[in-house]
């Protein structure tokens, strides 16, 4: 048991799900997502250096530049879909029984919480609540920085379409701004779904089970009191 709060880094890591035993398709999977990743650097920078050339210099690349983008992007792309489908394989059971998995992944997250809560069962209930508080807070920060994102990502359409009827009197811009909204399409959803999913989650799950354990103690509390 904690004789006292720890830090925040250290709740999430005992909310984290307890993992099983290693398969070799969660490995398989891990390996392949690295290679896309390495494959995906090289790409961009191909990539980057054709834009360089065509837009900023107005000149014709050499012949080997763009051959070695598509051999990377298309690496690329291998190393995406065989990641997914190794991903597919692993969660079979998901698609085969989904409420059985389901179920099953609830009964874990469970265990994994009551086992922390166990584990505050000497800390004071203010103590509890007041962390409880300025995580709720943080979480609310990563939602708001999310909605606004999304909302940004919204409007940028418009802002595309007008941006490039103000481009026909500079011909061959049109272009480029549409590959500018396209990476911070990219970017922005990616930003999102992380503020979302890996840091706006995991917080409202903290922040719910220290409310669980404060009203725990709380109840014990008066318990044993004459």
């Amino acid at each position: 048991m904690y004789t006292r709060l720890p830090p925040t880094y250290e709740l999430l890591e005992a909310l984290q799900t307890a993992p099983g035993p290693k398969r070799p398709d969660g490995r398989l999977g891990t390996v392949l997502w690295a290679g896309f990743v390495l494959a995906l650097v090289p790409s961009l920078v191909s990539g980057g250096a054709l834009v360089w050339w065509h837009q900023i210099l107005v000149q014709v690349p050499p012949a080997w530049l763009p051959q070695a983008f598509h051999v990377l992007l298309a690496i690329s792309a291998v190393f995406y879909v065989a990641a997914w489908a190794a991903r597919l394989l692993g969660g079979r059971d998901a698609l085969q029984h989904p409420l059985r998995w389901m179920s099953r992944r609830v009964d874990t997250q469970s265990e994994v919480e009551n086992a922390l809560l166990l584990r505050l069962g000497r800390i004071p209930a203010l103590q509890l609540r007041a962390r409880q508080r300025r995580i709720g807070l943080h979480a609310r920060i990563w939602e708001g920085g999310a909605r606004t994102v999304a909302l940004v990502l919204a409007l940028g359409p418009a802002a595309v379409v007008l941006a490039d009827g103000v481009a026909v009197m500079a011909p061959g811009h049109g272009p480029t701004l549409t590959a500018i909204y396209g990476v911070v399409l990219v970017v922005g959803a990616a930003f999102a779904l992380f503020a979302q999913l890996q840091c706006s989650a995991p917080l409202r799950r903290l922040a719910h089970v220290l409310g669980e354990a404060a009203e725990i103690n709380e109840a014990l509390g008066r318990s044993r009191q004459p």
